[in-house]
């Protein structure tokens, strides 16, 4: 697969994050959209480089306060520690064998984090009873482990709106939360003493409550339109929390006097689905719900303090992941060999990526 550099930033090579992929021919420069991703993978990846060369050279003294002491000592005298305050904790541990990483992971399993636990090859995340998020991400390569721990989100008692797009959904079980937005556009909260079963029974009533066009679920996902055009989406984060973000549809945040044929290009256009390739749109959905939720991201990175937002690097790491999985996957897409309802429907979801985008305040690339 060939890459170019984004911008001019980066170099050339697979990495992730390191350019933008080509696009096929005919392919009308929409996967420019991924830009954006790359190039703040750029970012942190310099900022990760740097911590790396000072974590290898820096004796590491394993903090007595802060969150640090939630976690269990390393067995090492290698690394550096960024941040310790009572709300995040990061960490970089050098000259960390991947014997060392397993056994690490043992110790933080036995200090309790085992909640909602998520293990792949390189790495690890789990909450404990209370709430508390730890991220370990091991680099066997370069023999290092960084170690993030972040406080639970402060909840209080909430009112569900009875105007606005929060009206549009039934109010959630739960009075505790958290909101994140509140405008005329979105409304999108993380509301706490949810667990999985109330996450799917809160979904089956979105569902039933008219949320139920173009719709896609998981075991911690629900989302989809409502017949006005407003799009919900339900997740189930961990440890019992769940965020509910709904957009209000672009005819009631706009005034009621605009029309679908006021544009070509309007968003609220839809392909029948019926006529899209089955595994076509499965693959452009599931494109769509990773930048939503890379989006969701954004916006609570982007509305954090210096320290929180360092706190957020492990998942960022996993974000980098799937956009390097997803810029190979939406590179290879040649639309030369679309159907027209396959080419609409691509079109139509790039649409609403974009503007998801701007709404979330992300600046594209050009």
């Amino acid at each position: 697969m060939e890459w170019e550099k984004a911008n001019g930033a980066g170099g050339t090579g697979t990495s992730s994050g390191g350019g933008v992929p080509k696009g096929k021919k005919g392919g009308k420069g929409k996967v420019v959209l991924l830009v954006i991703v790359a190039l703040i993978a750029i970012f942190m990846i310099s900022r990760c480089k740097g911590s790396s060369n000072d974590a290898k050279n820096s004796k590491l003294d394993w903090p007595s306060s802060g969150l640090a002491t939630m976690l269990p000592e390393p067995g090492t005298d290698k690394g550096k520690v960024e941040i310790n305050s009572g709300t995040a904790f990061s960490a970089t541990l050098a000259k960390y064998s991947s014997r060392d990483y397993s056994s690490y992971v043992d110790a933080c399993k036995e200090k309790g984090f085992t909640v909602d636990a998520d293990q792949i090859g390189i790495g690890y995340a789990a909450f404990n009873e209370k709430g508390y998020k730890l991220s370990l991400t091991y680099y066997e390569r370069k023999e290092e482990l960084t170690v993030h721990l972040e406080a639970p989100d402060e909840m209080s008692t909430i009112t569900w709106p009875t105007s606005g797009p929060g009206s549009l959904i039934p109010a959630p079980p739960s009075t505790q939360g958290s909101i994140v937005q509140d405008s005329s556009k979105v409304y999108h909260v993380n509301v706490g003493d949810m667990d999985k079963d109330a996450f799917s029974a809160y979904a089956t009533q979105c569902k039933e409550a008219g949320f139920d066009v173009d719709y896609s679920s998981g075991d911690t996902y629900y989302q989809a339109n409502n017949a006005d055009g407003a799009k919900l989406r339900v997740d189930y984060k961990g440890a019992n929390v769940v965020s509910i973000r709904i957009d209000a549809s672009e005819a009631s945040s706009t005034g009621s006097d605009t029309t679908s044929s006021s544009s070509s290009s309007d968003s609220s256009t839809t392909t029948d689905s019926s006529v899209v390739t089955p595994e076509f749109k499965e693959t452009m959905d599931s494109y769509e719900e990773f930048m939503n939720k890379y989006c969701d991201f954004m916006v609570k990175y982007t509305g954090a303090n210096a320290s929180d937002q360092a706190s957020m690097l492990a998942d960022y790491t996993d974000l980098m992941q799937q956009e390097a999985d997803w810029a190979q996957r939406m590179s290879a897409v040649d639309e030369s060999t679309l159907s027209d309802a396959d080419d609409a429907y691509y079109i139509e979801v790039q649409a609403r990526v974009s503007k998801r985008l701007i709404d979330a305040g992300v600046q594209i690339q050009q």
